[in-house]
C-alpha cells in the first residue's frame, strides 16, 4: 500500500500545504464578509493581510482577481456559497446557495474552498445536502474543503456549548469538510473537547469585534493552547488599527 500513489490526494495535500504550515497550524483571516454586506474591510486591505504573514486568507471572487499580487504570498480559500445581502435583514432560514463550481475555484488558484454548514438547524438539511455535493467535486479534484460549521444556524436553535460545537463539528467532517471553521465554546480551554472528537484540523473564528487587540492575541493563543490548529478572524484583524501588525502578532499567538 506504501507504493500506491494518489495524483488527486497529492493535489490536495500540496493546496493545503499553502495555507497549513507543517507544525499543523493556521493563520486565517476572514475577508469574505464584504459579499454580504457590502462594507466592512477597506478595499485593499488583502495587501496588508498578506504583508503581514497570513497563511490564508478566506476571499470573494472579486479580491481573488483583483489582487493576484498578494495572493501569491498567502494561501487563497474562495467562498463559494452566499446570494443573499443583509441589507433588509437575513432571512429566517437557509436560503444560502452554491455561487461557484470547484472547477471555476481551481481556475482562479484558489488553494481551497469554504461554504457554511447549519447542522441542528431547522432547515439542516439544505447546508448538510450543499456540503456532500461539494465534498465529492471537491475530492475529483483534489481541492480542500472548509466548512464553517454554525451550530443550529444564526437562530441558534441549539446552544452553542462544547457538546454542539462538537457535534455539529464531526458531523461536518463525516460528510467530508477537510477542515472545520467554527466558534469557540464559551470556555475557550474546552475547544480540546471539540478537538478530541474531530479528525480534522479545527479553526476557531474571532465573532464580534473583541474590545482590544490584546484581547484577540489573547483569545487566539488559548485555543490554539486548548488544541485548536489556529484561527480565521474577521473584523478582529481588517478592523485593527494596523491590520499588517495585527496579522504579525497573530500569526505569533498561534504559531509562535
Amino acid at each position: 500500500m506504501s507504493q500506491m500513489y494518489s495524483a488527486v490526494g497529492a493535489a490536495k495535500a500540496r493546496r493545503a500545504a499553502r495555507f497549513i504550515e507543517p507544525d499543523g497550524r493556521s493563520t486565517l483571516i476572514a475577508l469574505d464578509f464584504q459579499a454580504s454586506s457590502g462594507q466592512g474591510p477597506e478595499l485593499d486591505v488583502i495587501t496588508k493581510v498578506a504583508a503581514g504573514g497570513a497563511n490564508g486568507v478566506l476571499a470573494t471572487w472579486h479580491l481573488a482577481r483583483r489582487y493576484p499580487e498578494a495572493f501569491a504570498r498567502t494561501g487563497l480559500i474562495l467562498r463559494i456559497d452566499g446570494g443573499l445581502t443583509d441589507m433588509g435583514g437575513y432571512a429566517s432560514g437557509d436560503v444560502f446557495s452554491l455561487l461557484y463550481e470547484v472547477e471555476q475555484a481551481a481556475v482562479i488558484g484558489a488553494d481551497g474552498v469554504v461554504i457554511m454548514a447549519y447542522p441542528g438547524a431547522d432547515d439542516e438539511e439544505l447546508s448538510l445536502r450543499r456540503l456532500t455535493k461539494l465534498a465529492g467535486e471537491c475530492e475529483m479534484i483534489g481541492m480542500p474543503l472548509i466548512v464553517e460549521s454554525i451550530p443550529g444556524g444564526w437562530k441558534r436553535a441549539v446552544p452553542w456549548e462544547t457538546e454542539f460545537i462538537a457535534r455539529c463539528a464531526r458531523v461536518c467532517v463525516e460528510l467530508g469538510a477537510d477542515m472545520i471553521k467554527t466558534p469557540a465554546p464559551p470556555k475557550v480551554e474546552e475547544i480540546a473537547d471539540v478537538v478530541a472528537v474531530t479528525q480534522a484540523p479545527v479553526v476557531v473564528l474571532g465573532g464580534p469585534k473583541m474590545d482590544s487587540e490584546d484581547e484577540a492575541v489573547e483569545f487566539a493563543a488559548a485555543a490554539v493552547a486548548a488544541g485548536a490548529a489556529g484561527i480565521a478572524f474577521g473584523r478582529n484583524c481588517w478592523g485593527a488599527a494596523d491590520p499588517e501588525a495585527m496579522v504579525r502578532r497573530l500569526y505569533q499567538a498561534v504559531h509562535g
